[in-house]
């Protein structure tokens, strides 16, 4: 009761201090960016990606350029970017048309390395020529290789739209999803609408690459039987169930008239995804461009925010096999039209979003990005929603971010190193109706919010992949448990920063911070200071993985009433095999102390045992090995 009455107390008096003070700077210029997305014939892209591709402690920005140049522009550390695009290496490929951007460590050497989607090379006939995507390694001393023939990209043609990495199979290294829009396209991008895309023109099959040892990526989209004709716009990686293990959702145009959205449940240990989407009521079909990932009511359940043409859904988490609640309305953000300055009213087309705690207040707030088709272009403004937890307030005007501009990917990271978060906006350049359009070009808004402490979270992975893309992290401050997921891409085909950044109001400690680690490992630290980038490197223990498959494993692996343990010992030896919750809490003993090198264990759960993760533990002379398994309703 104490805590809540102080929080309270700490709340009200930082609200009240920044009330005047919660607003954004157009920095663009000072910066010195200047890029346009050129769509190619039209509509398509773009986006942009977050990374430190140097390690010197501030984000640089890599943006896709689409008919245009690709931009790698260097955070100086002084507020101003430096374009070192020619000199990094990364302008030689300027014959493809570029659309997203996603980044991580390959092939863990302990630098970032870029993957690029393209959608065509160029050409000035009428069919539109393939190309592969693009994957460059980071040599470590400023500049980059194309990778992509090394790797096997070469080896597909794609009209690929957006990507997401994320390890799924906790091996340390990430794997790669690529969402693709047409199998075959002929005409002009300029001129199409529904029913030229879904009366003349085919869908396409996504990629899904698991990374193998850092050395190549190799396709096993059909093998997860994740093999959907859709007009896809990208994915998340995310774990939706709270499990430990990465999910996918799919996200795709047209889902009215060709396949909705599609969310999949991996079944790690086992190396196959479920399709959930109708049983989770996730499978939305709709014209969906990009996915927000957040909690926004802090009750440890991520929610989905899907942007659309018009209204866009608002997925609410309730638990691991409740289905999702649509609340848009509910939230006030059913937003059929929005209103230009000059009092114009028009129907929201939405690309990119963020969930992000702009004001420090402990729960986080949504930017939306929108742009019209391009042609016809008309004023389209972005939306800002400032959260007040039973629904959400429209502040995009006086927030200063009602861009009209044609609004394509956007990102959140603390380009100035001064704890708050900072928003970047991709603009394309318009194909016509310039003169009504009041942003022609890609925008980085500075947040001046000087009030509210903050806590900044660095992951470096040793067994998990090095930026711990993927994994959650758990900040408590008094009665309120806030949760963040490392983006491996989210927004319209782009990635937000590495760093997981909490508002912490008036607090100025926390009482707990919590990392759980793709690959099982949870790290706990207590009392940490406020106001600082804590940087959390992976602890190294006994037992490598908690995944570990290849001596131990259950199936199946979300089970209702009884599942069946299995295990090979590397030695004839005395051991025991042990069940465990979350919380390190023993709940049964299935084997104690029997000598021998293998076996079957059949477990009927106790009906009194509650939902969640629950963790199979044998114990030998030559150790623990260990897997999960969760128990479903």
């Amino acid at each position: 009761m104490v805590k809540t009455l102080l929080f309270s107390l700490v709340l009200c008096l930082t609200t009240h201090l920044a009330f005047n003070q919660s607003h954004f700077t157009d920095v663009t210029s000072e910066a010195g960016i200047n890029h346009a997305f050129r769509v190619f014939q039209g509509t398509f892209g773009g986006g942009v990606a977050v990374l430190d591709y140097n390690n010197d402690g501030f984000e640089d920005l890599f943006i896709a350029g689409g008919l245009g140049r690709d931009y790698l522009y260097k955070n100086n550390g002084d507020g101003t970017f430096s374009d070192l695009t020619e000199m990094a290496g990364l302008s030689l490929r300027d014959t493809v048309i570029t659309q997203g951007a996603v980044c991580a460590d390959v092939n863990k050497d302990g630098y970032t390395d870029i993957f690029v989607t393209t959608i065509a090379a160029f050409s000035k006939g009428k069919e539109i020529p393939r190309a592969s995507d693009l994957l460059y390694l980071n040599n470590g001393n400023g500049t980059f290789t194309d990778a992509s023939k090394l790797y096997g990209l070469e080896e597909i043609q794609t009209f690929s739209t957006g990507a997401v990495f994320g390890d799924i199979n906790a091996d340390g290294y990430p794997d790669l999803f690529v969402g693709n829009y047409f199998d075959q396209f002929e005409g002009n991008l300029g001129k199409i609408n529904g029913g030229t895309i879904t009366g003349e023109q085919k869908p396409s099959v996504d990629q899904f690459y698991v990374n193998v040892n850092g050395k190549y990526f190799r396709n096993m989209a059909e093998i997860f039987d994740i093999q959907d004709e859709g007009f896809g716009f990208g994915a998340v990686l995310t774990d939706f169930d709270n499990d430990s293990d990465l999910d996918l959702y799919v996200i795709n145009d047209f889902g009215d008239r060709a396949t909705p959205n599609q969310l999949y449940r991996n079944n790690f240990p086992q190396k196959t995804f479920t399709n959930v989407s109708e049983d989770l009521k996730a499978g939305f079909g709709i014209n969906a461009m990009g996915t927000a990932i957040g909690d926004y009511n802090n009750d440890g359940w991520f929610d989905y925010f899907i942007s659309n043409f018009r209204i866009s859904p608002f997925m609410v988490g309730r638990g691991i096999d409740k289905p999702f609640l649509q609340q848009t309305s509910e939230l006030g953000i059913s937003f059929g039209t929005v209103q230009t300055e000059s009092g114009d009213v028009v129907v929201p087309i939405s690309w990119g979003a963020n969930f992000f705690d702009y004001d420090h207040d402990l729960d986080v707030d949504l930017f939306i990005s929108n742009g019209a088709l391009n042609p016809s272009v008309i004023p389209n403004p972005n939306i800002f929603l400032e959260n007040k937890m039973e629904y959400f307030e429209d502040i995009s005007h006086t927030a200063g971010l009602a861009d009209p501009g044609i609004g394509r990917g956007s990102v959140t990271f603390d380009y100035d190193n001064d704890g708050d978060l900072d928003l970047f906006v991709v603009n394309q350049r318009p194909e016509e109706n310039a003169a009504q359009v009041g942003t022609k070009k890609s925008k980085l808004y500075r947040n001046d919010l000087t009030s509210g402490n903050w806590l900044k979270v660095k992951l470096n992975g040793i067994n998990a992949d090095r930026h711990g893309i993927g994994s959650r992290i758990e900040v408590v401050v008094g009665d309120v448990k806030m949760i963040r997921e490392i983006d491996g891409g989210s927004s319209h085909e782009s990635q937000n920063s590495t760093i997981a950044h909490f508002g912490l109001a008036g607090f100025t400690t926390a009482d707990s911070v919590i990392v759980k680690w793709i690959g099982g490992n949870t790290q706990i630290l207590t009392d940490v200071q406020v106001n600082q980038t804590l940087s959390i490197e992976e602890e190294v223990k006994d037992i490598q993985s908690p995944f570990s498959i290849g001596n131990v494993s259950v199936f199946p692996s979300y089970f209702r009433d009884e599942l069946m343990v299995r295990y090979e010992l590397s030695e004839y030896s005395s051991h025991s095999l042990e069940v465990f919750d979350q919380s390190g809490k023993r709940v049964a003993v299935l084997i104690d102390h029997k000598d021998g090198y293998n076996g079957t264990y059949r477990w009927l759960a106790p009906r009194d045992l509650s939902s969640g993760v629950y963790y199979f533990v044998i114990q030998s002379d030559q150790g623990k090995l260990m897997t999960r398994g969760v128990k479903l309703k």
